[in-house]
């Protein structure tokens, strides 16, 4: 009995030798999720404009073709005049020019940008039969925002908000010509480590003709944008690796031929809102 008992207990120790074990698993793990990062202006001139600014963080990850992506900063950023100048709202009026004048008639803005107020000056113009006055600049407004992405990503873009009040009480979204501009770099200091974020992508697909205007917007998202890849070329900061995106807009009057306004339209505002949204390619 005592020798079948140490039998077994050496089987039960051999048994416990056997199965003991220790282990340890490292899984060393990196991913970049597809980022894009949209700067502009903190807001309109009346509200304390500040730029530039980044004031959307779209995250792509897990978001399907044509969706939306996720902004993970609240709020959102405005478009702004080249390369930062604030942007009226809507309690500015647009500079005149003076056109087939004999001599004279030069504008001077101080200081505000495409804003006519008490600070300008026009100097002294000679008049003849071919002496008229129109809206400074053929009638265009340029608001610039800024893209840096390190994939590759689609615009909508959406118009709503329109405010139509005295002489131009009767116009619409169809008075508002619009047109879409991508550039790299932007400028001197904007995009010198950016590419076209076209190639691969149909690009601009809504805003490259001069018949497209506000009312192609005003339905819901469209799809003005189609990337390709990101903008980011070479290593380098945000700013250097951004696209500029030029929004163009023209006032587009009705019953005029040639010049876009005359004084025979009277007084009024004509404005709206674009709202542009980041999709998934």
């Amino acid at each position: 009995m005592k020798f079948t008992h140490l039998i077994k207990a050496a089987a039960a120790l051999a048994l416990c030798a056997g199965t003991a074990f220790a282990a340890t698993v490292d899984h060393p793990y990196f991913r970049a999720g597809p980022v894009v990062i949209v700067f502009g202006g903190s807001d309109f001139q009346e509200q304390d404009f500040e730029a530039p600014i980044v004031g959307d963080f779209l995250l792509l990850d897990n978001v399907s073709s044509g969706t939306a992506a996720n902004d993970i900063i609240t709020g959102d950023v405005y478009a702004v005049n080249f390369p930062f100048d604030p942007i009226h709202g809507s309690e500015a009026g647009w500079p005149f020019e003076i056109t087939g004048q004999t001599f004279g008639g030069t504008y001077t803005s101080n200081p505000s940008f495409q804003v006519l107020d008490e600070n300008d000056s026009y100097s002294a113009f000679g008049l003849d039969d071919d002496t008229d006055i129109d809206l400074l600049g053929n009638q265009q407004r340029f608001a610039w925002f800024f893209v840096a992405s390190n994939a590759a990503f689609d615009i909508f873009a959406q118009s709503n908000n329109l405010v139509a009040t005295g002489d131009f009480s009767g116009l619409d979204y169809d008075n508002i010509r619009y047109r879409l501009i991508v550039r790299s770099p932007a400028s001197a200091s904007i995009g010198q480590a950016s590419q076209n974020p076209i190639p691969g992508g149909a690009g601009i697909v809504l805003g490259n003709s001069f018949n497209d205007t506000l009312d192609d917007l005003s339905g819901g998202p469209v799809k003005v944008f189609d990337g390709g890849r990101k903008t980011a070329r070479i290593p380098g900061t945000i700013a250097q690796q951004a696209v500029g995106f030029a929004s163009v807009y023209n006032l587009r009057g009705a019953s005029i031929n040639g010049n876009n306004y005359d004084f025979s339209m009277g007084v009024g505002n004509l404005s709206a809102d674009v709202i542009y949204t980041i999709y998934a390619p």
